[in-house]
Formats: structure tokens, sequence, C-alpha cells
């Protein structure tokens, strides 16, 4: 389900108008490769395989994205990537995995804030299958944990509930575009 996944986000990045908000997938790779890490630490087994191929992937995105449009960031923009910086050197200087699980969730959640922001003025700017792929992908990856612990089940948990969130708000959104809706 990943490789058709990331085979799907590559191929409608460089083929479309699909124009994911680069901030937050800079974001989301820093994050998830805290959330990686913190998994690998607590021995989470395969669980952490999912994790840390799409840190590489949400890296992959934002690159891309940010080369291919030009881009006005806001103040938030720039604050919301410095935390998922900020919390992935906590990981790396304080390793403290329960904590560093904490704020990369919530860190990852607050970068959901300009996506949805752009995904509800230009809803057909971002991928609704994407992002519902997305949140599917994790469900069998809880499931493959070896160890469950919140270091380790809290942040690909919070990613089924926020990837299907901004899947249906994108499906919803097209809907009242299409029937005349503000």
């Amino acid at each position: 389900m990943q490789w058709i996944l990331n085979q799907c986000w590559v191929r409608f990045l460089l083929q479309s108008a699909w124009s994911p908000h680069p901030f937050s997938w800079l974001l989301w790779g820093f994050v998830t490769a805290v959330a990686a890490l913190v998994q690998q630490a607590k021995g989470a087994g395969p669980g952490t395989w999912v994790t840390a191929f799409t840190a590489v992937i949400c890296f992959v995105i934002g690159g891309l994205t940010l080369l291919k449009n030009q881009w006005q960031f806001s103040l938030f923009d720039w604050l919301s990537l410095m935390t998922g910086v900020i919390v992935l050197l906590f990981y790396v200087l304080a390793k403290q995995p329960t904590a560093s699980a904490v704020l990369a969730t919530a860190a990852d959640l607050l970068g959901y804030n300009s996506t949805i922001k752009k995904g509800w003025i230009a809803p057909y700017t971002d991928s609704a299958t994407s992002f519902a792929l997305n949140a599917a992908k994790f469900i069998p990856a809880l499931f493959a944990l070896n160890a469950y612990s919140v270091a380790t089940w809290l942040y690909p948990a919070a990613l089924v509930v926020a990837n299907g969130g901004v899947a249906i708000m994108l499906v919803v959104r097209r809907r009242q575009i299409v029937h005349g809706g503000a």
C-alpha cells in the first residue's frame, strides 16, 4: 500500500496541478522521522517501517513541491516548520522517547493547519485519495508494532484520524463547490 501511495504522490506532483503545501510536508518529514526514531528506540519492530519510509517521502514531496511552485509563506508556516526542526533536535539531544513522541504528534497536527486552510480554499490542489490512503496505511502499521506504549502508537494513531479527516474535508469541500456552496 505504501509503494502504491508513494507512486501516486510523485506522479501527481510531477504531472498535474496538485500542489500540496511544502512546509506542511517538510514539517511532517521532520516529525515523522522523530516518530520513526522513537519507535525504533522503543522496540516497535516492523511497525516502524511504514513510519520511517513515510518520513523520507514527506521530505521528497515537500522538496519537490517547494521547487515546482512559487510560494508565499506566512509567519505561522515558518513557525510550524521550525517546530519540526526543534522537535527533531529535542529528540537527538534529550533522548526522551515518550516526550519526543508527544511533541512530534502535536507538531504534526499543527502542520495540518496550513494544509486545511489551503485545501478549503482550493480543494482540488490536494489529493483526497492520498490522504485517505495515508490514513489507511497506518492501521496495519499499528497492528505490526512489537511494543505498545504512548511512544510507539500515539503518532500513527493520530495520523489515521488526521489524514482521514483531511480526506473527508477535501471531498466535502469539492462537493460544496460543485453544488454552488461557498
